[in-house]
């Protein structure tokens, strides 16, 4: 594997070095180039001439800085030139990953692309570090019911969404605790500014920290809840942690239900709505008793759809092509 150890520019080059290397000593007959590997592609694309280069494509750029930040005005220099350098990149690819069949359809379609390359793969979680452990107090007190979220604060994440939802519980002895962005993220910002003590904000926790905090904590939100173009696409990577951790999760509702069943295996609210997020962990917090049950029940619908086991079973039929 070509993983980088330095940081800045020079963890690029020490990649692709290490790509090199890799060529000339094992001659792989696949690469598969993960995530971010946009900066990369072309140089990763020359290297690996000849032999099937497989590209981690779980989020769009393109997507991301037009449609979801808006950070790119659309019908400028700048949306089109975004749009044919991942659009090439994506015809360039010999087959491309995406997380769910809906993204695919839609990266079909923006970009004009075969879909036959395109292979929706769950996105699974580290099983080594995400699994069923004995609860710590690590979240507030036991008296409190506790609900965690943690994430980058994206608008399809719906932050907003769930400061609204937990204003609206305030009376009850329910505690959120919420974890990332920075302190220029406008969602950040608006923490400050809740008027309610129901809510803590940490900025930054360690990856492998975040397991000992799903232990501790009583409900996941998975989320999206942002009902923006790209929350109605993605089954988020936190969804997948909580599930394979047996935490009973609250997730938005997407156009497909991938075996999800609210109050089975999940909870399922609409997203961009504070009443039914809101009335979900009020329901949960009543229903204590059988949390637990339908907490493994989402055990058993990761192990079913989405484990390792099957993403490797997904692997190998397109290596088997």
């Amino acid at each position: 594997m070509a993983i980088n150890t330095s940081k800045g520019i020079k963890r690029y080059f020490e990649t692709l070095w290490k790509l090199i290397n890799i060529r000339f000593k094992n001659n792989p007959d696949y690469y598969i180039l993960g995530f971010r590997g946009y900066e990369l592609f072309w140089a990763v694309r020359i290297v690996t001439l000849g032999k099937t280069l497989i590209f981690d494509h779980m989020m769009s750029p393109y997507d991301s800085l037009i449609n979801e930040r808006k950070t790119v005005n659309k019908r400028s220099f700048m949306e089109k030139l975004i749009f044919f350098y991942e659009k090439n990149i994506l015809a360039s690819a010999d087959i491309i990953l995406t997380d769910t069949e809906i993204h695919k359809n839609f990266f079909q379609e923006l970009f004009t692309i075969n879909e036959k390359k395109i292979v929706a793969i769950p996105v699974g979680a580290d099983e080594v570090l995400f699994h069923e452990f004995q609860r710590t107090p690590e979240l507030g007190t036991s008296s409190k019911f506790e609900v965690l979220f943690y994430g980058t604060f994206l608008p399809l994440h719906g932050i907003d969404i769930i400061l609204s939802a937990a204003l609206k519980i305030a009376h009850l002895p329910i505690h959120f605790t919420l974890i990332g962005g920075d302190q220029d993220n406008q969602y950040v910002k608006l923490i400050k500014q809740y008027p309610a003590k129901n809510i803590s904000h940490i900025n930054w926790v360690e990856f492998e920290k975040i397991p000992e905090l799903i232990s501790s904590a009583d409900i996941g939100l998975g989320g999206p809840f942002g009902n923006t173009g790209q929350a109605h696409r993605v089954i988020t990577g936190k969804t997948m942690q909580f599930l394979a951790m047996r935490k009973l999760v609250i997730i938005g509702k997407i156009p497909s239900e991938y075996g999800f069943k609210d109050k089975l295996n999940c909870l399922i609210v609409s997203q961009g709505n504070a009443d039914e997020l809101a009335d979900a962990i009020s329901w949960a917090f009543a229903h204590k008793g059988i949390i637990g049950q339908i907490g493994t029940h989402g055990f058993y619908l990761y192990q079913e759809r989405f484990s390792i086991q099957q993403i490797s079973k997904k692997l190998e039929g397109i290596f088997n092509q």
